[in-house]
Parts: structure tokens; sequence; C-alpha cells
């Protein structure tokens, strides 16, 4: 007979109450993820403004880089739209030889460069030098980061396949540094380039050709290699055409040789985005069909692979000011992190470590943003091995996902981490755990969604000082649990062993 754990969630109104009843299989792994599951992206266009505020020596920097990895490396993709008009460089003198390029004007022996932050700016290409990669890779050694590289695939021929021979001068200067990568991408966003410019057009047999290329002359290189080649990096697959393209990349040679094929998702446009979508439970679910959709096209290839998220946050086009920087935007983060383990989602990528609104460092001051706290709080308790959760009667307001613990908790204990969505608070049992639980309870201060902070049982998390966090520290508590109006909580079990199936054999 299986054993099953049973959570009973009590919804009080008035003097009617609701019992929900949430049973996990301790016998049996639905899902098992990287142990590099959660990790963080920079923009390429970053590079275009010397890092703006990030400064990469800075000890607050690299303090919150560090508390990125608390037992793994952390992936850092440094990639986004600039790629593809980023061209590596020797020379530190990089002003003189930066050319214009005037939509019409491209004689057909030109590099394609096509950058267009709007229709009023030219478009033009950049420069990141030796030193610059030098200054890159002396940060993600000391923060303990695994870079995975976004190659410029607008770099193309007259015969419009890609031109290889910029990145092949990247690859020699990296092997002569003596410098490791986690892994490469070629291209961003390939199906959307007419958006940028509507003489663009890169097909997905086209890109599944410069795939098979850079797999070619990677074999060359392998010291420096890395285990993983990602893409085609579509936007999300939550349109026809996109799902097409995806499909017909992932047809080709040069797809077929794809180690983690991604897409890029986003819930909400950032420019009209309310507090409301980002606690809306039917915005949150509609991420389910777009993972199930990739990996079922990654099915039909025959190949074993995981589905990545190469780029993910909650709003597009920057985040949302003032949504997707505070403490509503948990809710996003969270349940995407759940939702994607649950669906064979091998690495979720989020969009990104500084830049934009939806940054987990603030632009300005580089502090740490309540997504932050999530983040670190996710991956010093979660575990990548996920257990199935079943709700009865199902609600979209109250969700919980439970893993096995993390690697500094005794093996067979589990970690249940989950959220209220509802305006009013709700009482949460869990029956079977036994003893005292630890008990991370997060809330916004005051009750302000829009907080630029967030409570970790009660107390304002906030750095130290520049070269220390502060102790995120649980309290300990009983199997009944009040969770207030829109808050989330990660509950760690470790006083036995509640799963057997999360020792490891």
């Amino acid at each position: 007979m299986i054993e099953y754990i049973v959570i009973f969630l009590i919804l009080t109104t008035g003097c009617e109450s609701n019992v929900f009843s949430v049973t996990f299989d301790p016998k049996s792994i639905i899902s098992t993820t990287s142990k590099q599951f959660v990790g963080v992206t920079l923009d390429t266009g970053l590079l275009r403004v010397r890092w703006d505020k990030l400064d990469f020596r800075s000890p607050k920097v690299l303090t919150l880089a560090k508390g990125l990895s608390p037992y793994s490396k952390t992936y850092l993709r440094l990639g986004g739209t600039a790629a593809d008009f980023c061209t590596f460089t020797l020379s530190n003198n990089t002003s003189r030889n930066t050319k214009k390029l005037h939509p019409g004007r491209l004689s057909k022996d030109d590099l394609l460069f096509h950058l267009k932050r709007n229709k009023h700016k030219n478009l033009t290409e950049f420069f990141m030098t030796g030193i610059t990669w030098d200054e890159i890779h002396e940060f993600v050694q000391k923060a303990k980061l695994d870079l995975i590289f976004d190659l410029n695939v607008l770099k193309r021929t007259k015969d419009q396949k890609w031109n290889s021979t910029n990145a092949i001068e990247l690859l020699k200067y990296t092997q002569g540094r003596g410098y490791t990568m986690a892994g490469w991408e070629l291209g961003n966003e390939p199906n959307s380039f007419h958006h940028l410019n509507s003489s663009l057009n890169v097909t997905a047999e086209s890109l599944g050709g410069d795939f098979f290329q850079l797999s070619k002359i990677l074999n060359h290189f392998p010291e420096i290699k890395g285990c993983i080649l990602t893409g085609p990096s579509t936007t999300q697959l939550n349109k026809k055409p996109t799902i097409k393209y995806f499909s017909d990349f992932m047809a080709t040679e040069g797809g077929r040789e794809v180690t983690s094929p991604n897409f890029h998702q986003y819930y909400v446009n950032g420019r009209i985005a309310t507090v409301d979508d980002f606690t809306n439970s039917e915005v949150l679910d509609s991420l389910q069909d777009e993972l199930r959709t990739g990996n079922r096209i990654i099915e039909a290839t025959g190949r074993k692979r995981k589905l990545w998220l190469g780029e993910t946050s909650s709003a597009y086009g920057g985040g949302a000011d003032g949504l997707s920087d505070a403490y509503v935007a948990a809710f996003m983060w969270l349940d995407k992190l759940g939702i994607s383990a649950k669906n064979n989602v091998d690495v979720v990528l989020r969009q990104s470590f500084y830049g934009g609104k939806y940054a987990l460092l603030d632009a300005t001051t580089v502090d740490p943003n309540p997504d932050y706290w999530l983040t670190v709080l996710y991956k010093r308790l979660v575990g990548n091995k996920v257990l199935n959760v079943i709700s009865s009667p199902l609600s979209g307001d109250v969700r919980f996902y439970a893993h096995c613990s993390a690697e500094g908790f005794p093996q067979g204990s589990v970690t249940v981490y989950g959220m209220n969505l509802l305006s009013k608070g709700v009482n949460v049992t869990f029956p079977q755990f036994e003893g005292q639980l630890k008990i991370y309870l997060l809330s916004a201060p005051n009750q302000n969604l829009k907080s630029r902070f967030v409570n970790l049982n009660g107390i304002t998390l906030e750095m130290t000082s520049d070269t220390s966090l502060p102790e995120l520290t649980p309290r300990s508590g009983p199997n009944l649990l009040f969770l207030p109006p829109f808050s989330y909580v990660f509950i760690v079990a470790d006083n036995k062993i509640y799963s057997k199936s999360c020792l490891d054999t």
C-alpha cells in the first residue's frame, strides 16, 4: 500500500470552514531537476554601458552573487537581444572601429548587426574587448558562477549562413587564457528578428545549420566547450508560429546537437501590468501549457533531453516598475519554480541578476530586491527531487509543492513550499509531520504588496554589511500554521525520514 503524507488546509470563512487536503507520495519521485536548477542572467547590453553600476570587484556584489551558490555553482547566462550585435575584439580601442549601419544601406558583404532599441535609433554594432572578457571570468570564478555565453548569430555571410570567424577568435582567446565555460548559446529569440528589422529572417532550418556548424567548431576546443549547448532560445511557446519554429528547429541536424532545448517566458506586459496580475492564479497557470508543449516537442525527437527556461521573469519589456522589483513579484517567481520542477524542466534562468526592473538587485543601490531573498532560500532549502502533490478539492489560490530537502539537511527530509494568494489568512496543518518544523514565513511589511522589502518571520531582511548576508533563521513550530493573506512559506521537516525516495541510493 502506498503511504501518503496528508496536508490539510483549513480555510476559515466566518463560522464555516472548508478542509483542503494535499497529499504527496513519499515513495515516488515524479521529476528530477539539475542541481543547478535556479540560475541567473546578465544582459549583453550591459557591455555597451560598461556594466552600468554593477562593479564586479565590489565586495557587496560578490557577496550577493556567492549567496546564490550554497551547495553548487550557479549558472550565469550572458545573453539577450544585444548578444546579436556584439563583436569580440582584442583591440582596446573600439571607438574608431565602430560603424553605424543604416537599414537599406548594407552591402552584401557587410556582417548584419541590427540593434534597434526603437524606430528612431540607428542600428549599431558594439565591441567586447579581451579585457572585458577577462573581467567577466575573474568575476564568475570568484562568485562561484558557471558561465553560458550567447554568441552573435547575426554575423552572416553574403549567402546568409552564420559567419563563425569572430566566434572562433573568442574561443581561441578563451582557451589561451585557460578559462572554463559551462556552455554556449547562439542567437537570442531568432523567431522574432523581423521585429528588429523587416529584412532580417533566420529560418529554423537555417538556424539548425548554424548550430550544427557551432557544435563541430566546439569539438576543436574540448578544454572550454563545456557540457551545454542551448537553443533555439525562442520567445514563449504560446503562439503557433513560435511553436512551429521551435519544433522545426528541433528536427534539424543542429537541433539534434543541442543538449538543453530552451525557450523564453514572461507572464505579462510590464508596461500595463497590475498588482492583481501578480496574484492571479489564472496568470500563474498559463505557464503550464507552454511547458507541456516544449516537453512534447522534445519527446518527439526521440532523444533524452530536458527543457530549459533559458530566460524568464515576471513581465517582459524590462519588467513592471514597482511590481517586478517589489514583494508581490514573489508569487510569480516561486510558483514558476514549483511548476517548472514538476514539469521536468532542468534549469530556470532568472532574468536577471542585475539590470531591468525584474532584477534580483536594485539598479541604483545594488541592494537585494525581495526576489533575491526568495531565491537564496529556495536554493538553501529545496532539493532537486520532486514529489507528487495532489490537492482536494483543488484550489488555485492556495498552492503547495514538495521536494526532497536540499543538501544541507538529513537525507529523507522533505521541504514543502507554497503560497496564499487570498486576501484572507488560512490555517494549514501538516498532520503527518511530527515534532517541531522549521518554518520560514515570508510576508509584506505593513501588508504593502508593493514594498521593496520582505519580512522573514516578522523581521525585515537586509544585508548586515557589504560582506555578509543576514541569518535566514527559521522559527520552530508544530504541524499547524496560519498563513497570512498574500504570503508564502517554506517548511522543512527534517526530524525523521519522511520520504524514503529522498534517500540517496
